[in-house]
């Protein structure tokens, strides 16, 4: 079956009506109608003017344009997708489609509360005053910076890809406090990855709308990787054959036949958590039939030759480590499952297609990932020159704003600043610094070196979407006051002392600096289409009153009289670059974009660029060369790290420098849990910050959720081995806990697998998403990366057993 761009963009936007990719059933249509008539709470907007307002998506990090229309110009019905944005080309998501849900949503939170009874008791909170709510935050914390404790107090934060992340930086860094972290990504792997191999700490990008072969180890291309709506438009693209080049091949490697698997060319099933070692014996031929780019490695890679470190001893090189016999084919194959002669087929037909790409997401594609797998990839992109100008893949370019201002900070703030983070305070210490938030977590739990005073939480919902989250509630037991900046009153703002309602999405002003794995410079403005709820604030209105009220030079490093002002100085920055222009019409294909390419600027000054861009456009800049902005020490990629020490391990060999399969062993004994539990995400649930709205929870299949049963995927082979069969009650038992489920027969499982669905199990929220399922996370183990210090998931020992 062919599928034509138009037609895959109209199939996606309809996962809000049935399910990716299947036609929607008439039924279920109708069913729905009738469905939400019983909605207590819904809208029924009175008749008038009909018109369009255009602004950014921010229910997640893809930054699509979207326009909703509008009754009154004050009631929102629809959110459909703008077609003058070069990210989403017109296409929508699931979950933005159905986005209006959330600003109806009746467990919104209307004003401050307090909690007046023992922390988590839903009836002990209490609605307060801003002014109280605002006296009680800046009180606690002025005491404690005059204490000479403001490291004491940490915040959390879902909102990476914002000038809102930058505020709070600002912010945490004036007070005098280190510990400012951010929910796991994906991101945080690739950044380091990106740091130890060239020198710079930003993510990677990819050129995947011009590559002719794509090779997918573990990454969800259909279900949410990257940026949904750039996916979309990407993949319509691929299927799409023109005088320029056929259709793209693509190839998925998964242990589960997922959405993205089953929409491939080609689904290469492994074993679970063994991608990285099929990328290594990948490596191995194009080395050994010298079937990689040697000109581009000769000229711009260290350490695929031997090398000396520092103290001038000789060490083995990449080339010599993958030789080794324990990734040639045929030891791969016994691993993976994956015979030797389509490991070959693979290697050839790679190192053969022009512009080949490999992309990864190992941690259901979302969570950072064990850093030398990481750099396996890293390391068969590089082989096959698709770091060169020009080349697949590059570095997410940066949006050219003016620094903040410089923070003079007085004593005290500088003894704090001079303090390790309370993450770094773990034996044995992670060999690189990034986004520490398991380690911060553990140290919190155990109230050494010094304790959580205060933690304030900002759009995340840790309690639920953190993967092992009885880590966080083990941390809360420490915690001395917890804050909840959360429009909705979730798992984390249940137990919170004192809530602080943020305006949700739809009704602030906001931004989206860059979007995830797209290789040319992004940024765009959210601005508000609805009134706000008259209860609730800007976040980041409240950091600047605090920044105000602490006075002192706090203040003068936070300048702005309200979040719309900072943001109206940002872009007045931008704007001075002289750098970039604005997407001013649809079908514009910024993925064409090189290197070096001169992008002609088509804004005025600061406030036309301005009104561009609240007026729903976006502005964008020109890609970046990898190759041309390595700053290693050698000024080359490197594969070695060679800016690491590893002295302290002198039995671990060299290749402890180099990338290699090491996959961290699960907890729990084999034969009391036989089984491997991986989580997977689908487009029909939101697995995040925001809880799944009920247009979407009405397309999730009955065969994942019935009812208030969640089912579990088991190969019918391991099924029969367990006496169980399709709708079979069970107990799913790991380390961490136990889940009564369900159990659902699919071949597309891998034998002596168990999968589980991420997005469901809510305790908080309405009926219509309240105690639907298990959540996976609960049940989940992290494994914590030995040179990263990042938690990272990719299986839990399990046993499954009849209820």
């Amino acid at each position: 079956m062919k599928l034509g761009r138009r037609a895959f963009l109209q199939f996606a936007a309809g996962a809000v009506g049935g399910t990716l990719l299947s036609p929607i059933p008439w039924q279920l249509m109708d069913d729905s109608a009738i469905w939400s008539q019983n909605w207590w709470w819904r809208p029924s907007p009175e008749r008038g003017e009909i018109t369009q307002a255009a602004t950014t998506c921010m229910f997640c990090d893809g930054g699509c344009g979207i326009q909703a229309r509008l009754v009154n110009k004050s009631r929102a019905i629809l959110l459909q997708g703008n077609p003058q944005n070069p990210i989403n080309a017109g296409g929508i998501c699931p979950l933005g489609a159905a986005g209006l849900q959330f600003f109806y949503a009746p467990y919104r939170v209307a004003q401050p509360m307090k909690q007046t009874k023992k922390r988590g008791d839903i009836g002990g909170l209490q609605y307060i005053s801003w002014d109280e709510a605002f006296t009680m935050l800046s009180t606690k914390l002025a005491q404690l910076k005059s204490e000479g404790k403001a490291r004491t107090v940490a915040g959390i934060t879902g909102q990476r890809r914002s000038s809102m992340d930058d505020l709070w930086q600002q912010f945490f860094a004036g007070y005098g406090s280190p510990n400012f972290f951010r929910m796991p990504s994906q991101a945080d792997s690739l950044e380091l990855a990106a740091k130890v191999t060239l020198g710079q700490e930003v993510p990677f990008a990819f050129a995947l709308e011009s590559a002719s072969y794509v090779l997918s180890f573990g990454a969800n291309l259909i279900e949410g990787w990257g940026a949904p709506g750039r996916m979309q438009a990407a993949y319509g693209l691929w299927r799409r054959e023109n005088g320029e080049k056929p259709a793209t091949k693509v190839v998925q490697v998964d242990s589960r036949c997922s959405m993205s698997a089953s929409k491939a060319d080609q689904w290469v099933a492994v074993a679970p958590g063994t991608e990285a070692v099929l990328a290594l014996a990948i490596a191995q031929i194009l080395v050994k039939e010298n079937l990689y780019d040697a000109d581009f490695v000769k000229s711009h890679v260290s350490g695929f030759d031997d090398w000396n470190d520092a103290q001038g001893k000789s060490r083995v090189g990449f080339e010599t480590h993958i030789m080794s016999p324990e990734y040639a084919p045929e030891e791969v194959a016994k691993r993976t499952g994956v015979e030797a002669s389509k490991i070959r087929e693979l290697a050839k037909e790679f190192a053969g297609s022009k512009n080949a790409v490999v992309v990864w997401g190992e941690s259901s594609g979302n969570l950072p990932g064990n850093i030398y797998h990481d750099l396996c990839y890293v390391a068969l992109n590089a082989l096959k020159g698709n770091l060169k100008s020009g080349g697949t893949v590059t570095l997410a370019p940066t949006v050219p704003f003016e620094p903040l201002p410089g923070l003079q900070m007085d004593a005290a703030a500088k003894r704090n600043l001079e303090e390790q983070r309370l993450d770094l305070q773990q034996s044995p210490r992670a060999r690189l610094n990034g986004n520490g938030l398991y380690a911060f977590l553990d140290a919190a739990s155990k109230g050494t070196p010094y304790p959580v005073n205060v933690l304030m939480v900002h759009e995340a919902n840790p309690a639920y979407s953190l993967p092992e989250n009885k880590l966080f509630q083990t941390a809360l037991e420490k915690v001395g006051f917890l804050v909840s900046f959360s429009s909705y009153m979730d798992e984390t703002a249940q137990q919170a002392d004192l809530i602080m309602p943020n305006q949700m999405a739809l009704e602030r002003y906001d931004d989206a600096i860059g979007v995830p794995g797209v290789p040319y410079a992004y940024y765009a403005v959210a601005s508000p289409i609805l009134k706000p709820m008259p209860g609730t604030k800007h976040t980041g209105d409240v950091i600047l009153a605090l920044g105000k009220s602490l006075a002192g030079k706090l203040a003068a490093a936070l300048p702005w009289t309200d979040y719309q002002a900072y943001l109206k100085k940002r872009v007045e920055g931008l704007a001075a670059s002289n750098k970039g222009a604005i997407a001013d019409r649809a079908g514009m294909e910024l993925w064409k974009l090189q290197p070096g390419d001169l992008v002609q600027t088509n804004y005025k000054d600061g406030a036309d660029l301005w009104k561009k861009l609240t007026s729903g456009q976006c502005w964008y800049g020109a890609p970046v060369s990898a190759a041309q902005k390595i700053e290693t020490t050698s000024g080359k990629l490197e594969l070695a790290l060679s800016s690491l020490s590893f002295e302290d391990l002198p039995d671990a060999g060299d290749k402890v420098y180099l990338p290699h399969f090491a996959q961290l062993s699960p907890s729990g004994d084999p034969k009391e849990y036989p089984l491997l539990l991986v989580s997977y995400r689908t487009m029909s649930l939101a697995d995040e910050y925001l809880p799944n709205p009920p247009f979407m929870t009405k397309t999730v299949w009955d065969f994942v959720l019935k009812g208030k049963e969640l089912f579990v995927e088991l190969n019918p082979q391991t099924a029969r081995s367990l006496g169980m069969g399709e709708g079979s009650r069970a107990m799913l038992k790991t380390p961490q806990g136990e889940l009564p489920v369900r159990v659902h027969l699919f071949p597309g499982a891998h034998a002596d697998a168990v999968y589980i669905v991420e997005g469901l199990g809510h305790t908080a929220y309405d009926q219509y998403i309240q105690d639907k399922g298990v959540n996976a996370n609960s049940i989940v183990e992290v494994q914590l990366d030995p040179v990263t210090g990042l938690g990272t998931v990719w299986a839990t020992r399990a046993q499954l057993r009849r209820a």
